[in-house]
């Protein structure tokens, strides 16, 4: 091997405009570096990458003379540039996913121990789940209209080919492949729904032992073991997410080398339809209410300070003791329902992060791939997006979470990659969804506790 085949084949350094193109992309990884220690705000630094992550593009777009895509492999220095920007990309996605399953594991068997903590399970936690989960059915099947209606991902071109998703022959070979038989296989396959069954098995099974007497004290030290490694992978999560920015720079740029401008389009189109799902779900949990016998108006105009905070903190969970207490207060729900449902609204069914948001990727991804986009496919979106938003942490950047495991779960994980537009632009989405979650969750409130019969109507009318 010689030194230009090592320096081409293998480094992929052989072209001076490579250096020179490194230099530049590192100088904007220090230049995000300053800023985060000079505590600029996690938004700000994004929109900052996303930014330099366009013009960076755009200009080896121009030098390169705008290139179709079947002309980028005649361009050396251009082939050179996207592996590299490539293999940042790749680091910062494969870290992500390889965080899917613990979370997974750790958050549903945290909650199953934790779930019954003085609370009526016959009543309150089925009405609370319910509503819940419901929501998210419903915002998932929004996102998919919206995005198959519109075309989402129609106009980028496929960089991976035509793929299958998997075949579905009947629907009980649909329920037979959920069936976790070899649970460490289903884990290492991205058999999410598989994951999620053993994982119920797990918890409701460590319940039952908790409450015999000589298991108490085991039961004691599996519940600290189970919240510790929660605390350990949702820090984990926060570390990885905080490379967000950097990653955002080399996606955004690979992005628009390999598709060009086209993929803007696609970016813009992203989020109207993401702000457009939004307004469609606030409709929809103001009709949810109305539907038990309240004036959804008021539901509107005391939950608006809330929704309008939670629209700029962009974190489910952070705005827990403010939902909580419009619920108390504004609203009238029960004190048991309040902190129950909008506690458990914060790490299950959130309508926006794993709700519309991992339905529309799902699409989008498919349109990208030119995969048929079928009633067994859309069934499969919501199926994976309800087990899904079970234990999916409210805090800003963790829908990518969501749709990891949306594309991990129908078949799609190889190709979460070309999410980069996505990513680029997330807390410009990230508002949206953390609104929705936050008013889901406090409509799953307000509906469970008009069935309990426990809502005070003076207060809520007042």
């Amino acid at each position: 091997m010689n030194n230009k085949t090592f320096l081409n084949s293998f480094l992929a350094l052989s072209e001076p405009i490579t250096w020179i193109a490194l230099v530049v992309l590192f100088a904007c990884f220090y230049f995000l570096w300053i800023l985060q220690k000079k505590n600029f705000s996690f938004s700000l630094r994004m929109f900052i990458s996303l930014f330099m992550g366009i013009a960076f593009g755009f200009v080896l777009q121009a030098m390169a003379d705008y290139p179709a895509q079947d002309q980028i492999q005649n361009i050396p220095w251009l082939v050179e540039i996207k592996t590299w920007l490539g293999f940042f990309g790749k680091v910062f996605v494969g870290f992500i996913k390889m965080l899917v399953v613990p979370i997974i594991l750790f958050s549903l068997i945290r909650i199953i121990l934790h779930i019954d903590n003085g609370i009526n399970l016959k009543a309150l936690l089925s009405r609370s789940i319910f509503w819940l989960l419901f929501t998210t059915a419903i915002a998932a099947s929004v996102g998919i209209f919206l995005a198959v209606n519109f075309g989402l991902g129609q106009n980028l071109q496929s960089i991976a080919g035509v793929v299958e998703i998997r075949k579905v022959k009947t629907f009980t070979d649909v329920l037979l492949g959920l069936v976790p038989s070899n649970p460490v296989f289903a884990m290492s396959s991205d058999n999410i729904i598989g994951v999620v069954i053993f994982t119920f098995f797990i918890g409701f099974s460590a319940r039952a032992i908790s409450k015999k007497k000589e298991f108490q004290a085991i039961s004691k030290t599996l519940e600290n073991l189970v919240e510790m490694g929660y605390q350990i992978m949702m820090s984990m999560t926060l570390f990885v997410i905080r490379f967000m920015p950097y990653a955002v720079i080399c996606l955004m740029s690979n992005t628009l080398i390999s598709n060009g401008f086209g993929a803007i389009r696609d970016t813009i189109l992203f989020v109207i339809l993401i702000y457009l799902a939004m307004f469609i779900m606030l409709i929809i949990n103001l009709l949810l209410v109305a539907l038990h016998g309240l004036n959804p108006w008021i539901y509107f105009k005391k939950s608006l300070n809330t929704c309008l905070l939670a629209f700029t903190t962009r974190s489910s969970v952070a705005m827990l003791p403010l939902s909580i207490s419009t619920l108390i207060n504004k609203l009238g729900v029960n004190a048991g329902t309040a902190n129950f449902t909008a506690s458990l609204g914060s790490t299950v069914g959130l309508n926006g992060c794993a709700g519309y948001f991992p339905a529309m990727t799902a699409v989008f991804i498919a349109n990208i791939l030119g995969v048929q986009i079928d009633f067994s496919f859309m069934v499969m979106v919501v199926m994976v997006a309800i087990l899904g938003s079970l234990g999916i942490a409210g805090i800003p950047g963790v829908a990518t979470m969501a749709a990891s495991i949306m594309l991990a779960g129908i078949g799609f994980g190889d190709h979460f990659g070309l999410l980069a537009i996505v990513l680029a632009i997330d807390p410009i989405l990230d508002m949206a969804r953390t609104l929705s979650n936050v008013s889901g969750a406090m409509t799953s409130a307000v509906c469970a506790d008009k069935e309990l019969g426990t809502l005070n109507k003076e207060i809520y009318n007042a």
